[in-house]
């Protein structure tokens, strides 16, 4: 008789089942570490024990003074015991016992902590008791961000003793966003410790956990659970807004739209997301918010939703109609975007900065011909001598430079240039640009560029030479110079000696930065100085992985540039993977790139180099098999 042969598992997936099992242990012996402050008894005993705090609860309202004060002593050495039954008094007709039991639920000691729980976890819940509502929500989401399940057992806690009602049912939805293990043996156990945890719990939240778990058993089955679940949320909203509010409503009623989308319900989830729309206030944020929501889960068509709920707020407000635009476009309606793109840009267009930071937004949405738009009507209302004017037409001329459209690029600084005799606008320049002559070198590298695309390579060459004799250390002019396709031996040399010099040039001011920084005492001083070191590092990496020299020191100036500033700066990201890349190590240049590029998804020349570093990834890959 044959049999069926073991089934042999990965290293990666004993190791996954390894910690989930570890973290099911904890789980289960943490949770009744918890419990342990109650006495193991029967059903009868337990039901008994019901009964008696259930007897003191009514006496908390009895017209004896000193019967309500025992009975109140007598509930608060109870502790656990009577939380459930006690937070369901909080809401009990007779105002008193309604007030005592408040009372007394904030009067109970809860051990949000256990011994049991791993070192982060009790990171995360040290001084729980004592925060605020924000920080205990800001303490949740860390909890659920923790991998392997390890925040799981505290944030069950919350669920079932949380004082308040809105924070018990935000720890349930950060259970609920939870993906659960993908390996169906765990799966299945998982499933069954929600369970076990949730079913004493008289809690509405416990009720969601539940619902989760049969969720991911059995997905189709809940459907009309869930439609239960939401509507009851609904109706206490309604009534009892205390008890919730509109935002945990709204984030309910998305995980049931997400269920129901992913079954295939399209019906039934256009009406959830109608019941979510209907929860907005119709506040600027809030609506912005639901829009791109809604955006990501790639349902564009209920921007229009929207617009149908709130049409004054989107005659008012121009990043809406941009919003309705955008959806649009996805329904392949390019007239009905158009015109939708048109109004906005007419909407209250003397307000630069609001118009200012759209144009922003629509260039990361790569809308850049709405970007453009907006960019050009902030320009023609600003004066060429104002930081603003300044500062519209240096971004606008760098999207230009972006798109490859160098031409568009060099014109929109044109101005600038041609009134460099004025001192008001070289003034306005110094104060947004770190110099005229810097500004200047970048317009003669736009042209210079624009010239290599007409194949004008004497015009290219000329213009490098210029704006290299004007700025010697501008790290894109020397670069351009350094791959000028019509290149002599005398330009060859010449340039390495540019390159060279502009190396040295940012590795001593690295020093010079680096050894005041350590002699400044005032703060202020220190983080001006610190900036300055950031650009520096980055100047000479910059240049020198993308030409000639010490990569490796490139590296090391790029990753210090990044400790000061943040490991969120795109550019200061894009030019660590040049670093990699020169270096050869072309799975860091791809990590770094992608990430530079999702914190800039609008820069095209940061996407087209990370197709460059992905293709060489792949091609080391291909030679080393």
């Amino acid at each position: 008789m044959s049999r069926t042969p073991p089934i042999r598992k990965t290293r990666a997936v004993r190791q996954s089942e390894g910690r989930f099992l570890s973290w099911m242990g904890r789980f289960l012996f943490g949770m009744s570490g918890l419990l342990c402050v109650l006495p193991v008894v029967g059903q009868d005993d337990a039901s008994k024990a019901q009964d008696r705090i259930a007897a003191l609860i009514v006496q908390l309202g009895d017209e004896d003074f000193i019967t309500r004060e025992v009975a109140q002593s007598k509930l608060l050495e109870q502790g656990l015991r009577a939380f459930d039954q006690l937070h369901i008094a909080q809401n009990h007709d007779d105002i008193e016992i309604a007030k005592r039991a408040t009372f007394l639920i904030r009067s109970i000691h809860i051990p949000w902590a256990m011994r049991t729980d791993g070192p982060e976890v009790r990171r995360i819940l040290s001084g729980y008791a004592e925060k605020n509502t924000a920080d205990r929500k800001s303490h949740m989401q860390r909890l659920a961000a923790l991998p392997d399940y390890q925040g799981i057992a505290a944030l069950s806690r919350m669920v079932r003793y949380e004082s308040s009602n809105r924070l018990s049912r935000y720890a349930a939805l950060q259970i609920m966003n939870q993906t659960a293990p993908a390996e169906p043996a765990l799966r299945t156990e998982y499933i069954q410790q929600l369970r076990t945890l949730h079913q004493e719990s008289h809690r509405i939240p416990a009720r969601w956990v539940e619902a989760f778990a049969s969720t991911i058993e059995r997905p189709v089955d809940t459907v009309e659970v869930w439609d239960g679940l939401t509507r009851q949320e609904e109706l206490l909203l309604s009534t009892f807004p205390k008890q919730t509010s509109r935002i945990l409503v709204r984030d309910l009623l998305r995980w049931q739209f997400q269920l129901l989308r992913g079954l295939d319900r399209a019906e039934a989830a256009t009406d959830v997301a109608r019941r979510s729309v209907n929860l907005l206030d119709g506040s600027r944020e809030q609506l912005i918010e639901a829009i791109d929501w809604f955006a990501s889960e790639e349902s564009w068509e209920f921007s229009e939703l929207i617009a149908e709920r709130f049409p004054i707020e989107f005659r008012e407000y121009p990043e809406l109609l941009y919003r309705l635009a955008e959806s649009h476009l996805r329904a392949d309606n390019q007239e009905l975007a158009t015109r939708a793109a048109m109004q906005a840009l007419g909407t209250n267009k003397e307000d630069l900065s609001a118009h200012l930071a759209i144009a922003s937004w629509l260039a990361t949405q790569q809308h850049y011909d709405w970007a453009i738009a907006e960019y050009e009507q902030c320009i023609d209302q600003s004066p060429l001598e104002s930081d603003t004017g300044v500062r519209l037409r240096v971004l606008l001329a760098e999207l230009f430079h972006d798109l490859g459209r160098e031409e568009r690029a060099a014109e929109t600084l044109q101005g600038i240039m041609d009134n460099r005799d004025q001192s008001a606008v070289v003034m306005a320049v110094r104060r947004y640009y770190p110099s005229f002559e810097s500004l200047e070198s970048r317009f003669l590298y736009y042209q210079a560029c624009d010239a290599e695309l007409k194949m004008e390579f004497a015009q290219q060459r000329m213009l490098l030479e210029k704006a290299l004799n004007i700025d010697p250390h501008d790290g894109d002019v020397l670069i351009a110079a350094y791959r000028f396709t019509k290149a002599d031996e005398s330009w060859k040399q010449n340039t390495l000696k540019f390159i060279a010099a502009s190396a040295a040039f940012y590795a001593q001011e690295v020093d010079t930065l680096e050894k005041k920084i350590r002699t400044t005492l005032d703060r202020t001083a220190k983080q001006q100085l610190e900036y300055e070191l950031a650009r520096a590092c980055n100047q000479y990496a910059w240049v020198v992985s993308n030409t000639v020299g010490d990569y490796k020191q490139a590296v090391k100036f790029s990753e210090r540039s990044l400790d000061l500033r943040g490991w969120e700066l795109a550019g200061y990201l894009d030019t660590l993977s040049h670093t990699y890349f020169a270096v050869k190590d072309y799975e860091n240049a791809v990590k770094y790139q992608t990430k530079a590029v999702k914190l800039d998804p609008a820069s095209q020349l940061m996407r087209q180099k990370l197709k460059v570093f992905q293709t060489a990834l792949d091609q080391s890959k291909t030679e080393s098999q």
